[in-house]
């Protein structure tokens, strides 16, 4: 198995062990973090390395949802855990709510799901 999509599901447990001890913006930090990786191990199976996030985001973006048939919508998902992680780790106004991080933490398990028909 690509190492990437290793640190993926390994995020995903974090960000649920962060979510049922309450740590919400950690649970959405970790819940991102695990997309990002998922998204970069099919990157990597295709042979394509990116320096960014948006770069992540935008090649895995026509790669996998315009030419490879990955669920759009599950593919938002991607981008909104990104705008939810930066707001959480950085946005001293922004309030996580339960609610919010157990959104994110399902929407960021049917990515990696989505992921996995893709190894």
């Amino acid at each position: 198995m690509i190492k990437a999509f290793e640190k993926s599901l390994k995020l995903l447990k974090v960000a649920e062990l962060n979510f049922k001890n309450n740590f919400y913006s950690d649970s959405i930090n970790r819940s991102y973090y695990a997309v990002f990786h998922a998204a970069n191990a099919l990157l990597i199976k295709k042979g394509i390395f990116t320096k960014t996030h948006v770069g992540t985001i935008r090649k895995f973006g026509l790669e996998y949802i315009v030419n490879d048939n990955f669920s759009k919508e599950i593919g938002k998902f991607f981008t909104n855990l990104e705008k939810d992680r930066e707001k959480a780790d950085y946005d001293y106004s922004y309030e996580v709510t339960e609610n919010k991080a157990k959104k994110d933490l399902n929407n960021a398990k049917k990515f990696v799901k989505e992921c996995e028909r893709f190894l």
